[in-house]
């Protein structure tokens, strides 16, 4: 019996000496969060800022090395970081202007920034065979139609900025536009289609006898194709052979050899994906479905 009664005492004894109080729930619970910083929140975060100033280093070493001075990576970093790929800006004259449009909303002081990085990157003008992505892409004096009212008139790019965009209109207008109202602007771009874009009246003004008005850039233009697939300008000599009817290859193959004078020097102006575009020095008048033979390297 005294064994029963000693084993029925130690066991409420323990039972009380191991009931957690609330002061040791609290230091068990601090205990675990602090394990779980030290272990995983600090070398995540630890990892991520050397990752980050790693991107940091790598982005000035590109753009010292493409000419960049210090203030120059210094405002561009301020946008391209959040890029996946902060280096593209460098290369990609689409990522460049949408980080240009920011970093001039944000800040005009950045204007004189973002003009001398643009001659520096060669972004001054886009190549024929990209399209546009903001107006500020678009060339000067491209011509185009203001549509104001139902009604449209000649107009034409007469100056851009970093913020603004000056259209000129080349007809006698019914009634000038006002300050805060729509118009529509749209042109067409040689070998790639027609754009267009509306925007509110920033300002207006006279030059000479034309009116110009004032719009601010945007990046929603709208675009029609024109064309299923890019011409690719080339200028390559090659000489044809008119067949005078339509001709199959293996009849060629069995054909003897053409002498070279019966071919005509010409050259081949553009390539795409449905054929090409020769032109010839001598005049000729060949008929739908004739075959011809052409030589180029």
């Amino acid at each position: 019996m005294n064994y029963q009664q000693s084993f029925e005492i130690f066991k409420e004894a323990t039972r009380y000496m191991f009931q957690p109080s609330l002061q040791d729930a609290l230091i068990v619970f601090f205990g675990l969060l602090v394990s779980v910083l030290v272990l995983l929140v600090l070398p995540y975060f630890v990892s991520k800022q050397i990752k980050s100033k790693t991107v940091k280093r790598e982005f000035e070493t590109v753009g010292k090395s493409l000419g960049l001075d210090e203030e120059e990576i210094k405002v561009l970093y301020e946008c391209a970081h959040n890029l996946s790929e902060p280096t593209k800006l460098f290369y990609s004259k689409y990522a460049f202007e949408k980080c240009a449009g920011k970093l001039v909303k944000k800040n005009s002081e950045n204007i004189p920034i973002i003009v001398s990085v643009r001659k520096k990157l060669k972004f001054e003008h886009l190549p024929w065979f990209l399209p546009l992505s903001t107006t500020r892409d678009i060339e000067l004096y491209q011509t185009g139609f203001i549509s104001y009212k139902g009604k449209s008139y000649s107009a034409a790019v007469w100056e851009k900025t970093e913020k603004e965009l000056h259209i000129a209109i080349l007809d006698r207008l019914e009634e000038v536009p006002g300050v805060g109202e729509e118009v529509k602007f749209s042109f067409l771009r040689e070998d790639d289609g027609r754009y267009y874009f509306q925007e509110e009246i920033l300002s207006s003004y006279l030059d000479g006898n034309k009116v110009v008005l004032v719009l601010p850039h945007t990046e929603k233009l709208g675009k029609i194709q024109l064309r299923e697939s890019v011409r690719w300008k080339v200028s390559i000599p090659a000489r044809v052979f008119f067949f005078g009817r339509a001709v199959t290859p293996e009849e060629v193959s069995f054909m003897e050899e053409i002498p070279k004078e019966a071919f005509l020097e010409g050259t081949i102006e553009d390539i795409s994906t449905g054929g090409l575009r020769v032109c010839l020095k001598n005049l000729v008048e060949p008929k739908e479905g004739e075959s011809l033979l052409i030589e180029f390297e």
